[in-house]
């Protein structure tokens, strides 16, 4: 905000000049003006006219794309104000690239005109939503009794030789990048025997498999493990009875009532969309289709994904802040551990092998690495989950898939206790000369805590899900969310004085969840998907009333490529420089992006949290394109140093970080996740089969650097082909918008406690529903950090004409009465 200037120029006093109009003169004025009025309303009604002929007109016309033939009969789902549906069928017709749908309904032929949804989406919407997975093909033959023990006890031994081998190896340092990348991917103590049981049920399939030629693919579902290796609950065949209650449960357990134990549950397998394309068929990274090595992951970041002077467009780091946000509160990916839950160390040829080592291999004279001679990048592959069968690899999601506020509260009963006073419903804080933080974490190998800092009293945080400390927009956003909760449990105390600790406490945090949701699908997706596709796909909000979109047939488990490439998308977002902004002085200082992360030290500033803010509401992200900053790709998890002999040595001062890049490509590898012709044709799209046919897909430069670097059309993983293809004016390409809308319209479809929800048990009054409408992200900020003073409504978009800077005060705010019985 700029400051008013000064200046030694005055205005001389000088008596106004004041004319008076005669009462006839203003019936002369006031009788033009009504004439003038008349002659513009007359003007615009034969406008209007000529405009809908014309229009009319237009959507007579052919449609001349190559991947719809005319008059294509589409399904279409309409929602109305009373939250049922209306299953369109519609006429499709284009001219030039404005296409409509003429729809009429099947039960009161009732009539639609849709005019906004581009030809290059139109085979998506030829869909059916949500989109159906392909299933598993099973074993062509059942094993033997005698084959199935013999295999496990193989399997059993093959566990017996890891464990050996875990117990011999030298855990990863502490203060290294690869350290604090396996941290930030905050893998739970519990996990591991899940883990081991699930690798020796992967063995034991090798066994049966034995003799079998199967080179790339998936083997197919096998049978039953039937107790043989240890087992989670959702193995076994009895389904609990679920308790009838009004809140969720901590771990997304008895929200599907069908299967209360599997969907949506953490510490679940992810939902396989498309079957495994594992190297082996049965768990190995995937490899090319001619049986050979797939381009080193960090060869295709420096071909494809180099860093470029991309374009700043209109939305803040707020939205990728957002996105990380969510993302982090239904996804969580384990990963495999060492013994007694330590990081493994992969690079270290002295060390034994593991079979959850997948390295990424660095050129001898890459541009950054060759300087530190480093030719080794860590990575640690995930940990498998139990499937319950014999068959193909599969990974495990800790966090629940309902967008449930668990990354602010946890997705387990004993991570929730822990951050509970229980007392008046409160969140445990760390009071700080009047101000609230977060509770301190005292772990020193949490990947974040430094002896420095510890030192002076000062140390990381605690939240809902441990990653909370990975960038420090991300530790704030959880910050104001914990003091929202607490807002709400002191309100709700107030206005119901007789509810007790565990009810002033469910009762905010299921608020809490209403208004995550709510700011999600009305200011985050809609940017993200467009409000087009937001509305043709029944994702958009109602305005009032209740919803009865819930289904019990939906399974809103995470989809596996959703987790490991598909939202990913928000890192190529991210500019190499955050904007710094003093509220105070009105300068802007600039912090290297990588010096944010795992640094959330600047909150126990007074001002820190208000700066914090600051640079994410007024930051502008980058396009979404293929291109990463090389904050990411080189200097990713990077810590200064003070090691004496780094520092004595010829290398540089800093010790290098990781590339972002190659582990997300080397996660999709890992996952087995199918290449990225494979999604085109799950969404709709006719499937690729040479790179020529990617010419007009995907941008020119990328397709060119593209068929370079990847030897088959269906090599090319799904990460790096998604993000190359053109975006046409939207935020993301077609397959992108697919997968990402898919997945979060199994998140609305397939909640029980979806915050519209009419069923009386689960939801909301519609007096409280209408004020949950009034959240905005501005208004929870505002309300919770009281040294800022102004913000725009939308903070995830640029300040402008039309989303001016308000006081925090003029921002609605929802109204708790509701609450108060």
């Amino acid at each position: 905000m700029q400051r008013p200037g000064t200046s030694g120029e005055r205005t001389p006093l000088v008596q106004p000049t004041y004319v008076f109009e005669s009462s006839i003169t203003r019936r002369y004025r006031k009788r033009l003006r009504n004439c003038q009025c008349a002659i513009c309303v007359s003007i615009l009604v034969l406008l209007s006219i000529i405009l809908l002929v014309t229009v009319s007109y237009n959507l007579a016309d052919d449609f001349n794309g190559d991947d719809l033939d005319n008059n294509t009969i589409l399904p279409i789902v309409i929602p109305v104000a009373n939250g049922s549906n209306l299953n369109m069928v519609g006429n499709l017709t284009s001219s030039g690239n404005r296409t409509a749908y003429n729809l009429t309904s099947s039960g009161n032929r009732t009539a639609y005109n849709l005019t906004s949804i581009e030809p290059n989406l139109l085979p998506i919407m030829n869909k059916k939503w949500p989109l159906e997975e392909t299933p598993s093909v099973p074993w062509p033959t059942t094993p033997s009794a005698a084959n199935i023990s013999d295999a496990v006890s193989r399997g059993n031994a093959a566990l017996a030789a890891q464990q050996r081998a875990e117990a011999a190896r030298t855990a990863l340092g502490r203060n290294t990048p690869a350290h604090r990348a396996q941290r930030a991917a905050a893998t739970a103590a519990d996990v591991k025997p899940l883990a081991d049981a699930a690798y020796a049920a992967e063995e034991a399939t090798k066994v049966l498999v034995n003799g079998t030629p199967h080179r790339g693919g998936s083997i197919g579902r096998g049978p039953a493990t039937n107790g043989h290796f240890q087992e989670p609950p959702y193995c076994r065949d009895t389904t609990p009875v679920c308790p009838a209650s009004k809140f969720r449960s901590q771990d997304g357990s008895c929200n599907n009532l069908a299967n209360p134990l599997r969907w949506g549950v953490s510490r679940t397998p992810f939902r396989r969309v498309l079957p495994a394309d594992y190297g082996d068929g049965i768990s190995s990274p995937r490899r090319g289709v001619n049986g050979t090595a797939l381009p080193s992951a960090r060869d295709v970041s420096l071909t494809v994904h180099r860093p470029s002077y991309a374009h700043e467009i209109s939305f803040t780091v707020m939205l990728a802040v957002w996105g990380q946000f969510i993302d982090h509160d239904i996804t969580a990916t384990a990963l495999s551990k060492g013994e007694n839950g330590t990081a493994l160390s992969c690079c270290d040829p002295s060390q034994p092998p593991h079979p959850a080592c997948f390295p990424v291999p660095l050129d001898v004279e890459d541009p950054f690495y060759q300087d530190y001679h480093v030719t080794c990048m860590e990575f640690v592959r995930s940990a498998p989950a139990p499937t319950c069968h014999f068959g193909p690899r599969e990974q495990m999601n800790q966090a629940t898939a309902y967008l449930d506020a668990s990354t602010v509260y946890g997705y387990s009963p004993t991570r929730a206790a822990q951050l509970r006073t229980f007392s008046g419903g409160l969140l445990r804080m760390l009071v700080v000369e009047g101000r609230e933080l977060l509770p301190q974490s005292m772990d020193p190998n949490d990947g974040c805590n430094t002896e420095e800092m510890n030192a002076k009293g000062r140390y990381c945080f605690e939240t809902g899900d441990d990653r909370a400390n990975e960038n420090l927009h991300l530790t704030t956003m959880h910050l104001l969310w914990a003091r929202q909760h607490n807002r709400l449990a002191g309100i709700l105390a107030s206005l119901n004085p007789s509810w007790d600790d565990e009810r002033r406490y469910q009762e905010a945090r299921k608020i809490v969840g209403a208004q995550m949701q709510h700011i999600s699908y009305n200011e985050f997706l809609p940017l993200v998907l467009g409000n087009d596709v937001m509305w043709a796909l029944n994702l958009s909000l109602l305005p009032t009333g209740h919803s009865n979109s819930y289904s019990p047939r939906v399974d809103a488990s995470m989809a596996n490529h959703f987790s490991a490439a598909a939202f990913r998308f928000a890192h190529t977002l991210l500019p190499g420089l955050i904007h710094s902004f003093d509220a105070d002085t009105g300068s802007v200082d600039y912090i290297h992006l990588h010096e944010m992360l795992f640094n959330p030290y600047m909150l126990y500033r007074e001002t820190g949290p208000r700066k914090s803010v600051y640079s994410a509401m007024n930051t502008p992200v980058h396009g979404v394109d293929p291109h990463v900053t090389d904050e990411l790709s080189n200097h990713l998890f990077e810590r200064p140093t003070t090691n004496t002999t780094l520092a004595n040595s010829s290398l540089p001062a800093h010790p290098c970080g990781l590339d972002l890049v190659s582990l997300n490509i080397q996660r999709g590898r890992d996952h087995g996740l199918p290449p990225y012709p494979a999604w085109r044709e799950h969404c709709g799209f006719k499937r690729p089969k040479s790179f020529v046919e990617l010419k007009g897909v995907l941008n020119e430069v990328s397709w060119t650097r593209i068929s370079t670097i990847y030897s088959h059309v269906d090599d090319i993983d799904l990460y790096t082909g998604a993000l190359a293809e053109e975006p046409n004016g939207r935020l993301l390409g077609p397959t992108l918008t697919c997968l990402i809308a898919d997945q979060f319209l199994r998140i609305k479809l397939g909640d029980r406690f979806w915050y519209e929800t009419e069923d009386e048990s689960a939801g909301f009054t519609i007096e409280q529903l209408t004020e949950i409408r009034k959240t905005t992200l501005a208004g929870v900020i505002c309300a919770n950090e009281q040294l800022l003073a102004q913000a725009q409504p939308r903070v995830m978009e640029l300040v402008g004409e039309t989303n001016p800077l308000v006081a925090c005060t003029e921002l609605p705010q929802p109204a708790w009465d509701p609450w108060k019985e």
